[in-house]
């Protein structure tokens, strides 16, 4: 099995994902508010790359059976009813109800891999069990970090580090040069993450807009099981 790792949505193409499972990683906070919505009890999620195509989409739903979420430049869409806070996706909210997302960088990753044998959704919440999944398949591999603004972003590639960390130390798999770079730049901060983010540009972009809660939480390790994963154009657990 090998590993390759994308660095960003913008660099994503068709070609390099077909035929192979694909993790996509937007920590801050896309991939990581997926999660957690489907943690706490939402029936699935729709990814959209468009806020006209997310509105249309929501529209399908009956009353009261879904939410529409996301965000442009970290600030929810107006009229939408949650923006990509992970705090927002409580079991009171979102249990039971299907959530339409379009965020920045996130959905545009997913929409990218289309074309991948298999796609499941990552964050440091899961990513113990997202690559424990991926090894398991035996087949070769591409983490997508969605990056922000075109840009690679330090959250996703130490993420994508920790995956590939696994992959190899557990499963033997071979790891592309990029790969090998951002595991040893997980192994250099696996203890403490947050250290990292000091110097990391979107995660204080997020916190001087008053989300360092947000950036805490999102970097939390293990603390799910769940595979999440695309299937007919919906995102759902695959796993527990």
């Amino acid at each position: 099995m090998r590993v390759e790792i994308v660095g960003s949505a913008a660099e994503v193409e068709q070609k390099n994902v077909t035929g192979k499972n694909v993790a996509v990683i937007d920590v801050l906070r896309a991939t990581t508010v997926m999660i957690t919505a489907l943690m706490n009890g939402a029936s699935e999620i729709v990814a959209t790359r468009e806020v006209d195509e997310a509105i249309n989409r929501h529209s399908k739903y009956g009353e009261n059976q879904a939410l529409l979420g996301g965000e442009r430049n970290a600030v929810r869409i107006e009229g939408f009813h949650l923006a990509n806070s992970p705090f927002e996706y409580n079991e009171e909210m979102v249990k039971g109800k299907a959530i339409v997302m379009t965020t920045t960088n996130g959905t545009r990753a997913i929409e990218g891999s289309l074309a991948a044998k298999n796609i499941v959704v990552a964050s440091f919440l899961n990513a113990t069990a997202i690559a424990t999944w991926l090894g398991e398949q035996n087949n070769d591999t591409v983490i997508v970090c969605a990056g922000s603004s075109e840009d690679y972003t330090l959250e996703d590639a130490l993420c994508a580090g920790m995956i590939a960390k696994e992959l190899q130390d557990r499963f033997g798999a071979t790891l592309s040069d990029f790969a090998y770079t951002l595991k040893f730049l997980y192994e250099g901060f696996e203890g403490d993450i947050m250290v990292a983010l000091k110097n990391c540009h979107h995660a204080q972009l997020l916190i001087s807009k008053g989300f360092i809660s947000d950036v805490e939480f999102c970097i939390q390790k293990d603390i799910t099981n769940i595979i999440p994963m695309l299937t007919n154009g919906t995102i759902t657990i695959a796993r527990k």
